[in-house]
Parts: structure tokens; C-alpha cells; sequence
């Protein structure tokens, strides 16, 4: 499911984790002799591309980027951390309280290609001279439309702003706003020249926020989330309740928060088309999905309160690899393809494995194939195959059911 056409997204750290196979072992062993380290798959990036969402200026905090913006373009969901560092022009560093929608960036780092969302290694804001250039950030106390000047408080300190013909003013989506459309009271972030012949003359005032109204939305981010119930369409497309997770991005009391915080329960659309994955290395369809699964979910905020998913990763299906565990059969169930085995998961602690083998499934002992009923309890199991980890190490879908035998 779900590959949007202009989506490349969100992020995480990379993982280490022993691949949820069973092992080729004698019959006494319950533990492989090695694990497998496996990580996430990533890829270094270099882009540059324009600034198109800014949900926080404080770190840590997500933006959206895109590249190409008046062509066939992508858009990156980009996760800033304590861990980014952050540059404007030639390289001077900068403050992303100087950063505005619009701006050029460029970004150094990892994508996730299992999720698509990029950890930010360099954040370069190109279109932020600092050697000619300052910012400004606060409230609006005073309009004079004769003087064309903007009073703006920052920490109880007023600066006065000029206004000149030269200066760009937005409030969202008025892109060629005018001083009067202003009011005291709005939060606006300014552009200013530092040197000129004009003193605090703005470049660009652009507001933010008018009371509880926002004027530029950040809508998009990744968060984790708890699911509690999905429905599927005939269509491929559906909807979950999911209950909001811990998240350092999503903060209490933060206007830009448009998703909830931990314990809210939330609604999250889905297409056909949604890219849905396992935690690591593979698609899953969301008939897969399970209550109680924990998810990570790259999303954008909708004003009627639900979350349309533009990926929904499954962080509890796991795609196997190398196997790692080794499983002795303790019960077999032909009528149902269904075998139960005693072994340990990749924690090492005491998992009994179910697993489920298809109709056409090949039955290899010792390497030559036999059928199912000439399975028995005391062999050793080795299966490849999609698992997921709770209580017991579920394994569905088996295509190949390999055992040993003393």
C-alpha cells in the first residue's frame, strides 16, 4: 500500500536488532550461537529544495522540504534534532528562529528508505546572509501607517520596524498583504537589513499566528501511535483509531501542535495507495495490522481534527533474515498448518513460536523433501518468514518449513 506520487518521506535512529528466524541447530540447543546485527536501511542525501512547512523553531522539530517546487516535485519530511547542525549563507551559522516558509534550504543526512523521512545531519539556510541580514520575532504594539512603521516586542524590548516599498508582506494565504491588514496583538516574524540606508528596514514581515488562529500551519509530521481498532474498505482504503504516543515534537500548550499529545486518540485515514511497512526491510498490508500494534505514522493534520497517513510503518511485524533461533517442535496440527515449537526470541528470553505454513508450503528434512504429516514432535525447526513478537513469536505465511533430525 501507499506510495504517494510527490511523497518521499520522516526518520529515526538507526536500530540493531537479531533477525525473527528460527536456526538450524541440534535438537538441545534453544539459542542460536550468533546473532545477525541488523539496521534500518538508510542513504545519504544532499538536497536543496524550498522550505514549505516549519512546525517548531524549537529543536527538536520536523520541516518539510521541497525539491523542484515548480516541476514534477518531492517533498521530504526532515527531522531536526539536538544532533543537527544548522548554517545560512557560505556557511555562517544561523538560528532557525531566523527561518522562514519560502527560504532555500539545503540538507545533508540519512534517509530512512523504509520510511523515507531524512535525519538532519546540516540544516544550510541559503537565503539568510547573516552578514547583511538579522531577524526579528514577536508582537505587534503599534501600526503607524503615516510613519509605515511596525512596533515589535521581543522579551519587553520594542523595535521599531520600517516598511518600505521594498518590503515583502504576508499573512497567509495573502502573499501581497498590506500594512493595514496587520494588527496589534499578531505574532510576526521580520527580515531585516542589517546595514542600509534605511534603518531596520524590513525585507519580509511575514505573521504567524492572530490569537488562536494560525496562518501557517505546519501539517505534517511523524508521530508514534497505539492502535486500537481498523477498518478496511473493499477499496483498499480505511480508517483507525489510534492513541498517541510519546513524542519529544508534540508538545503540550504548543499552538503549532496539530496532532494531539500522548493519550489523545486520534482518527487516521488511509488510501490504497498509503505506503505501509514492517519495522524493518519490507512492505505490509494493513489487513496485517493488529490491536495493540505500535505504530510510527507520517501524516498531515486535517482541519476536521483526523490525520491523513501518508505512511503507517508497523513497528511489531518484523521481516525475517538470517536465522537466529532455533525452535523444537512440541506439537503439529496438519488441519490447520499450524506448528508450535519451544525456542527463545532475539531478547533471549524463554518465546514459544506458533507458526503457520501454506497449503504448498515444502517440507525439507535434513534437506530432502517430505510431506507434513512426516513432521514430529522433537525436531528442529529453521523458517524463514513474516513475525511478530508479543507473548509469542507469531510466524505466518511459511513457504518453507526446514527441520533436522538426530
Amino acid at each position: 500500500m501507499f506510495s504517494l506520487k510527490h511523497l518521499s518521506r520522516v526518520t529515526l535512529t538507526l536500530g540493531v536488532i537479531a533477525s525473527l528466524g528460527l536456526s538450524y541447530l541440534p535438537a538441545s540447543a534453544t539459542r542460536a550461537q550468533a546473532e545477525e546485527v541488523v539496521a534500518e536501511t538508510t542513504t545519504a542525501v544532499d538536497f536543496t529544495g524550498q522550505l514549505i512547512e516549519l512546525s517548531n523553531t524549537t529543536v527538536p522539530t520536523v520541516i518539510v522540504v521541497r525539491v523542484n517546487p515548480t516541476g514534477e516535485f518531492t517533498d521530504y519530511t526532515i527531522d531536526i534534532t539536538s544532533e543537527t547542525s544548522f548554517g545560512s549563507f557560505a556557511w555562517n551559522t544561523t538560528s532557525m528562529e531566523d527561518w522562514m516558509s519560502g527560504d532555500s534550504v539545503r540538507i545533508i543526512g540519512e534517509k530512512n528508505e523504509n520510511t523515507g523521512v531524512v535525519a538532519a545531519e546540516y540544516a544550510i539556510n541559503q537565503s539568510i546572509n547573516p552578514l547583511t541580514m538579522k531577524g526579528l520575532n514577536g508582537w505587534i504594539t503599534a501600526i503607524d501607517g503615516e510613519a509605515s512603521t511596525l512596533t515589535v516586542q521581543w522579551m519587553n524590548v520594542e523595535h521599531v520596524v520600517n516598511v518600505t516599498d521594498s518590503t515583502r508582506l504576508v499573512i497567509s494565504p495573502n502573499t501581497e498583504a498590506n500594512l493595514t491588514d496587520f494588527q496589534i496583538g499578531d505574532r510576526v516574524r521580520v527580515r531585516m537589513n542589517r546595514d542600509g540606508a534605511v534603518e531596520n528596514e524590513a525585507r519580509f514581515v511575514v505573521a504567524l499566528r492572530r490569537g488562536s488562529q494560525l496562518f501557517l500551519k505546519a501539517r505534517t509530521r511523524p508521530f508514534t501511535a497505539e492502535l486500537n481498532s481498523i477498518v478496511i474498505n473493499d477499496d483498499g482504503s480505511g480508517s483507525m483509531q489510534v492513541t498517541i504516543g510519546a513524542n519529544d515534537h508534540l508538545l503540550p500548550g504548543d499552538v503549532n501542535n496539530l496532532f494531539g499529545v500522548e493519550g489523545d486518540v486520534k482518527t487516521v485515514t488511509f488510501l490504497d495507495e498509503t505506503k505501509t511497512v514492517r519495522r524493518f526491510m519490507g512492505s505490509a498490508e494493513a489487513d496485517e495490522f493488529v490491536v495493540g500494534d505500535k505504530l510510527l505514522i507520517v501524516g498531515r493534520a486535517n482541519d476536521d481534527g483526523t490525520i491523513s497517513a501518508y505512511m503507517i510503518r508497523d513497528n511489531d511485524i518484523w521481516m525475517a533474515g538470517v536465522s537466529t533461533h532455533t525452535g523444537t517442535i512440541i506439537s503439529i496440527d496438519t488441519s490447520t498448518n499450524t506448528i508450535v515449537a519451544a525456542g527463545d526470541n532475539f531478547r533471549g528470553e524463554d518465546n514459544d513460536i506458533t507458526l503457520t505454513y501454506e497449503d504448498d508450503a515444502k517440507i525439507l528434512i535434513d534437506g530432502v523433501e517430505y510431506s507434513e504429516t512426516d513432521l514430529l514432535v522433537g525436531d528442529t525447526l529453521r523458517v524463514r518468514g513474516v513475525a511478530r513478537l508479543g507473548d509469542v513469536l507469531t510466524i505466518n505465511d511459511v513457504s518453507i518449513v526446514s527441520v533436522s533430525r538426530e
